[in-house]
């Protein structure tokens, strides 16, 4: 009896769900994106991403994101320090390598993913990074194009690979942990196969057509988002949308 009732009393916080074309998707509520967050935070595979605390450890833990966007934050306040300073250079490596190791975007397929595009976001001067970060769309989306243009394998047998998906990470978990609080904090929306998969399905729903390529130009992809929030009543952040998508749509072969 406990058993059943636990299950039945469960279903209160289910997510809502709407049925369109044969397919359940998930509606775009405030209501959902708390759910989905408080799901996130006690996640175990997901766990540590948010804690700043989370250090290395012998354990071949290399820090969580938040914990070395922490570290980046306080060289980006530092006047002192510059961009062609090893220490910064090294943060921003770490950075790297957290983010590609959080969210699996395999940058090391290449042999060299982790190492140039390290280098690439540490020449880039600390203000005008900032700059890049805090105004994408005046920029026309610079830093992801930076970030996101072929590597250069060493080995002839690697192929360079176009890390759109690793550009989106770093630029989202970027704003997300240096300018927390601020309006900044929501500037850039993730980009992956999960996420592109669904926004099909929100896209026909809101009769919104796409371009052959919408799904894979940043610009239009963060584009088609807004729109979708904008039409369901700009109720939810980029931020929100991203984790009750991707998050709801992970586990469902649709």
């Amino acid at each position: 009896m406990k058993i059943q009732n636990e299950i039945e009393q469960s279903n209160k916080y289910m997510l809502e769900t709407f049925n369109f074309m044969g397919k359940e998707l998930v509606q775009i509520l405030p209501e959902n994106v708390y759910k989905i967050e408080a799901m996130i935070k006690n996640d175990s595979a997901y766990i540590k991403t948010f804690d700043k605390n989370a250090a290395p450890n012998k354990k071949n833990f290399n820090g969580s994101t938040a914990y070395w966007m922490s570290k980046l934050l306080n060289l980006m306040q530092d006047a002192k320090i510059k961009n062609t300073d090893q220490e910064y250079r090294n943060i921003i490596e770490k950075v790297v390598i957290s983010i590609d190791s959080e969210n699996s975007t395999h940058l090391n397929a290449d042999g060299v993913g982790r190492r140039e595009i390290s280098a690439r976001i540490s020449a880039i001067e600390k203000n005008r990074l900032l700059n890049l970060l805090k105004y994408p769309r005046e920029n026309n989306f610079e830093l992801i194009r930076i970030i996101s243009e072929k590597t250069h394998p060493e080995n002839n047998q690697k192929k360079a690979r176009a890390n759109l998906s690793f550009a989106s990470k770093f630029c989202h978990y970027a704003c997300f942990f240096l300018f927390e609080g601020t309006e900044f904090q929501d500037n850039f929306s993730i980009h992956d196969n999960v996420l592109k998969n669904a926004l099909v399905y929100y896209a026909d729903y809101y009769g919104i057509k796409l371009e052959k390529d919408t799904l894979t130009t940043y610009a239009k992809y963060s584009q088609l988002i807004d729109l979708i929030i904008e039409k369901n009543g700009n109720l939810i952040s980029r931020n929100g949308f991203d984790h009750l998508l991707w998050y709801y749509f992970k586990a469902r072969a649709y």
